[in-house]
């Protein structure tokens, strides 16, 4: 039973990392030799699906951005995870640990600019290298693309990412994924530059993962279809500096044979900018 548990830990952590940071899901890209760091922190509470199991989760990120060009930007994200999971009368199980070490990069393709517009257009491909002995030996690559669209005070962005996982040294490999994010944000307050603004972004997103799988078999308590809202209130009050409280929320789930269902998560991130 406790072995079950902790592959249920692994199979709910994060599929990407890059959702704890600033930057990295969208069409815009860094400027030339710019510097962007961030530090995102966030909570999660999920409930067992069938039995009376309750998973807690916090995840602090660690990220460092750089314009390599104006039209390309290089990411690499550290994150930490803390889970916890107790109930139905059986020891509490923790785990802590360095999660996947990911690495992204991002090349816009194509900008559009006219009078109080731009529309940036990027690729995206990240790898994920396994920091820790759960995922030891497996290599994550993904790819995707997102379109980012600001006319005037108004910003729109969509973006999709797929995922595919590689077998760790235990014979455990994850789902593959597919995460897809349509949101659309205000400016609300905006000062002359440089003067501050706050922007206030509400989206809807969707998550498929596969079954994982251990020694070439399903894991039958994995695997789902993910629907969530969330919102995001994001000031600058500087041009170097950035916060944003985003706070997401599930709006329809199908856990496949049990499983963890998805609670509502917090993430804040802050971000310096040189």
């Amino acid at each position: 039973m406790a072995r079950t548990f902790l592959i249920l830990l692994i199979a709910c952590a994060p599929a990407a990392a890059q959702e704890a940071t600033l930057d990295v899901l969208d069409g815009e890209t860094l400027y030339e030799n710019g510097w962007l760091f961030t530090f995102g922190h966030e909570w999660e509470r999920l409930e067992g699906r069938g039995v009376d199991r309750t998973l807690f989760r916090q995840t602090t990120a660690l990220a460092a951005h750089y314009g390599l060009r104006y039209d390309v930007q290089l990411s690499a994200i550290l994150p930490y995870v803390d889970t916890l999971v107790e109930g139905a009368g059986l020891p509490d199980e923790e785990k802590s640990g360095a999660g996947d070490f990911a690495f992204i990069g991002k090349w816009r393709i194509q900008r559009w600019d006219a009078p109080g517009v731009g529309t940036n257009l990027a690729l995206i491909g990240g790898l994920e290298i396994p920091a820790g002995s759960q995922s030891e030996g497996a290599l994550d690559p993904s790819l995707g693309v997102a379109i980012t669209h600001e006319p005037g005070r108004w910003r729109f962005n969509a973006a999709m990412l797929c995922s595919h996982s590689g077998a760790g040294d235990d014979g455990f490999r994850p789902g593959d994924g597919i995460f897809f994010e349509l949101a659309a944000g205000n400016r609300f307050w905006l000062e002359p530059y440089p003067g501050p603004f706050m922007r206030l972004d509400v989206m809807v997103r969707y998550r498929h993962e596969d079954r994982d799988r251990l020694a070439g078999a399903d894991i039958p308590a994995s695997g789902r279809d993910l629907w969530t809202a969330g919102a995001t209130l994001a000031f600058r009050p500087r041009p170097t500096l950035d916060f944003q409280l985003f706070v997401e929320a599930p709006l329809h789930e199908n856990v496949r044979d049990g499983g963890f269902e998805e609670g509502i998560s917090v993430l804040f991130v802050m971000g310096y900018r040189i």
